[in-house]
């Protein structure tokens, strides 16, 4: 027999295995009201990339938005490990869908400016003072075809602070520490 597991248990779930996998970052895990109630938000500062936390996170989605039916298909049920000696059991999660939110700190920002500074095709770039605080407004414009940091690719000719650091950071673990095996 397969065990529905609701949504906000689901979040106390998603929010336990984040915390072990990253131990010290803090995560906001909600559950969505009205509308998307079967929705769950996680945001956080800095911390892991944006898809290790998606690789957990998403783990939990009970079921995917099709957008060419534009309806929601079942992932089906997964298999819980059970506790001590217990045997796992099929579980279906009932939650439609997790939006992971990252932000990134001031010294996050430094860290995006470190990174624009040595690796990238506009070294001239300035996204922050320094003390974090980011600049304000575009800071490239048509003269710049194609944005290139830290190996990653943004061919918009109009790139603000925020965008800048997105394309340094997103796919850069900040991550303090890793514990020991």
């Amino acid at each position: 027999m397969t065990k529905s597991i609701i949504t906000k248990d689901v979040a106390k779930l998603i929010r336990t295995q984040l915390k072990a996998a990253f131990p010290g970052v803090k995560f906001s895990v909600r559950c969505a009201i009205v509308t998307a109630s079967a929705w769950i938000d996680v945001t956080y500062d800095d911390g892991p990339s944006y898809d290790q936390v998606a690789t957990i996170a998403r783990a939990f989605e009970g079921r995917s938005f099709n957008g060419m039916t534009d309806t929601y298909d079942s992932n089906g049920p997964a298999l819980m490990a059970g506790a001590g000696e217990n045997l796992p059991e099929l579980v279906d999660y009932l939650c439609d869908g997790v939006n992971i939110h990252r932000s990134f700190t001031p010294a996050a920002h430094l860290e995006a400016q470190r990174i624009i500074a040595t690796d990238s095709n506009v070294r001239d770039l300035v996204v922050c003072d320094d003390s974090g605080t980011l600049a304000q407004g575009n800071l490239t414009g048509p003269e710049v075809d194609t944005v290139v940091i830290g190996g990653r690719v943004n061919r918009m000719p109009w790139l603000d602070a925020h965008q800048a650091v997105a394309v340094a950071l997103d796919e850069r673990d900040l991550f303090p520490t890793r514990p020991k095996n």
